[in-house]
């Protein structure tokens, strides 16, 4: 096996332990570096395995040498974990299986394919190999894609223009790990989810339209129905509404920001819109305006009050005489 790119600092290595002991301790080191995993293997002597990991930004750069193994995540795996992340594996020696979401990608050197923490898959090496591994959080590569789950274990080939582009960066990168400033490392880090987002959308025939990809605009729908949709519940938060979309709040705002508007905002003017036809609704006369208000998800009749004045020039109780008085004169 080929020496490693990324350069000794955290190494571990089954050469640390006895052979009798080499198999159990490679499944402790894989689940400490990434996620809960379970590890087979046929090969009962003679296992060897070594792990040499780093972190640019938000993104742990790993390189992965070892025997031929079965590697699998399970379902009980994941509901005992927190792990939310996208996994990268760059084939650089022999072939790796990846298989997720019913899709198989055959990963050859310089290949690579994602796969999701947050689902079941499996990994699979007949031979002795060697791969770099990034785990990515899940909201970074999540927030560039309608459906995520689209994009895993799909093979990127490193026979393409901007898969050999990527893959090459990527292990370049890794090699110059002990040299790079932090100030490189998160710059490096942006360039790299870029790339693979590049590379997975050009893949997905995603395009960019008018500045902003089809992916974003799909994405600020969606999150503007699902605000439409739970506008009554008084826990409808820009935070929330990120979490359930599995996508950061930094993320969120610059969606809204395009439409010159911010979540809050686009919450609080829905609610107020929302108000003031109940406010013209004859049929509901007999509810008060906190009535009103706290039904649209407002929980402070003060709070309520002072927007809706803002929003119409009016407080809520001149609106709704005014309402009523125009049309008992129709």
């Amino acid at each position: 096996m080929s020496d490693f790119l990324i350069p000794k600092g955290h190494t571990t290595s089954t050469e640390d332990v006895t052979e009798k002991e080499r198999l159990e301790y490679w499944i402790d080191m894989i689940c400490d570096e990434f996620v809960q995993l379970d590890c087979s293997t046929d090969q009962k002597t003679d296992f060897k395995g070594e792990l040499r990991g780093s972190k640019l930004d938000n993104i742990r750069i790993s390189e992965v040498g070892a025997s031929r193994q079965h590697v699998t995540r399970s379902k009980k795996q994941i509901a005992k974990s927190t792990e939310s992340e996208f996994l990268l594996s760059l084939q650089l020696e022999d072939v790796g299986i990846v298989n997720q979401d019913g899709r198989i990608a055959e990963l050859h050197p310089g290949d690579f394919a994602l796969y999701d923490s947050t689902r079941p898959y499996t990994l699979h090496f007949d031979r002795p190999f060697r791969q770099i591994v990034l785990q990515i959080p899940y909201d970074s590569l999540a927030e560039q894609f309608l459906r995520p789950e689209n994009i895993t274990a799909r093979r990127v080939s490193a026979g393409t223009a901007v898969g050999a582009l990527t893959s090459q960066f990527i292990q370049s990168v890794a090699g110059r790990m002990d040299i790079l400033s932090a100030q490189e490392r998160g710059a490096i880090n942006h360039h790299i989810i870029e790339l693979i987002a590049l590379a997975m959308g050009s893949m997905s025939s995603l395009r960019e339209l008018d500045g902003q990809s089809i992916a974003r605009t799909a994405m600020l729908e969606r999150i503007k129905q699902y605000i439409e949709i739970n506008i009554r519940h008084p826990q409808l938060t820009p935070a929330q509404v990120a979490k359930h979309h599995h996508i950061s709040e930094r993320y969120q705002r610059m969606l809204f920001a395009s439409t010159g508007t911010t979540v809050s905002r686009y919450i609080l003017n829905k609610r107020l819109e929302l108000c003031g036809e109940a406010l013209e609704n004859r049929a509901l006369s007999d509810y008060s305006i906190t009535q009103i208000a706290f039904s649209y998800g407002f929980n402070d009749a003060a709070h309520f009050s002072r927007k809706f004045k803002e929003r119409y020039g009016v407080s809520p109780k001149e609106y709704r005489y005014r309402k009523k008085n125009a049309r008992s004169a129709g």
